[in-house]
């Protein structure tokens, strides 16, 4: 069967038929050396940089805890000298911005919890800082040690203290704070003493509470007036659920009241 153009409604015409130049379809399809070149450094480029990125993830995976480790020891080396301890003896008497006078004038930095939690109790608490701790670190830190890394949570710990004093004549005082350098509860509780310069042969048996610290309470004299004092200690980890922390880190309680 042939097709009839004319017959089916086509004019072909008596020209010559006019066949489209295919020459340039068969050209090697390479492209130009300079593009080659180009396209190469990028493809090196490419690959030092998915290296790189390799690289660091291998890594940061791999050493990630022996790096949490040395950062929680460096913190651990900062300096947290027992005399950076407020002598609750010496604030007997002191209204609130007293206190915080004595504390300015040791030259402590400290950041009024209390206020700045709109607690309108009339109840102080106050946190001395730490070093390399601002304020707004420091009190969103406070708020959550528990879920804190052993890194973070030495950071903040280590050379900090929480001072609490209850409304009125402030005859019941409180500073609590980690010790990590005394070794054992017993010795936190006699180092604890010795920096409030209480003396312990007005204390009698060390006794264990009924929440597992152990005691020693004892009696002082501030002016014409007797105040009972109690420190108590018990290890880190019963307070603070941080995994990583030293086991031999130790929670201190002081008290003084009237």
């Amino acid at each position: 069967m042939f097709f009839n153009a004319r017959k089916n409604g086509y004019d072909a015409g008596d020209g010559p038929v006019r066949y489209l130049d295919g020459s340039s379809l068969a050209r090697p399809l390479n492209a130009p050396r300079p593009q080659m070149v180009i396209m190469a450094a990028f493809v090196l480029v490419a690959a030092i940089i998915g290296g790189v990125f390799l690289f660091n993830v291998i890594d940061n995976v791999s050493h990630s805890a022996e790096r949490a480790q040395a950062t929680m020891e460096q913190n651990l080396a900062r300096p947290a000298s027992m005399e950076s301890l407020p002598n609750l003896a010496s604030l007997v008497g002191l209204d609130v911005e007293g206190i915080k006078a004595a504390f300015a004038e040791a030259g402590w930095s400290i950041a009024d919890k209390g206020a700045l939690s709109g607690d309108t109790s009339g109840k102080i608490d106050l946190i001395k800082l730490p070093a390399d701790v601002s304020e707004a670190q420091a009190l969103v830190m406070y708020s959550n040690v528990s879920g804190l890394s052993a890194a973070d949570a030495t950071l903040l710990l280590n050379g900090s203290w929480q001072f609490t004093a209850e409304p009125g004549d402030y005859t019941d005082m409180r500073v609590k704070y980690a010790d990590f350098s005394s070794g054992s509860v017993e010795a936190a509780v006699q180092t604890a003493i010795a920096s409030e310069g209480f003396d312990p042969a007005t204390a009698g048996e060390v006794g264990v509470d009924e929440s597992g610290n152990t005691f020693l309470e004892g009696t002082v004299a501030v002016g014409d007036d007797t105040y009972h004092w109690r420190v108590s200690a018990i290890g880190l980890s019963s307070v603070y659920d941080v995994k990583g922390l030293p086991e031999t880190a130790v929670y201190v309680g002081i008290r003084l009241y009237a």
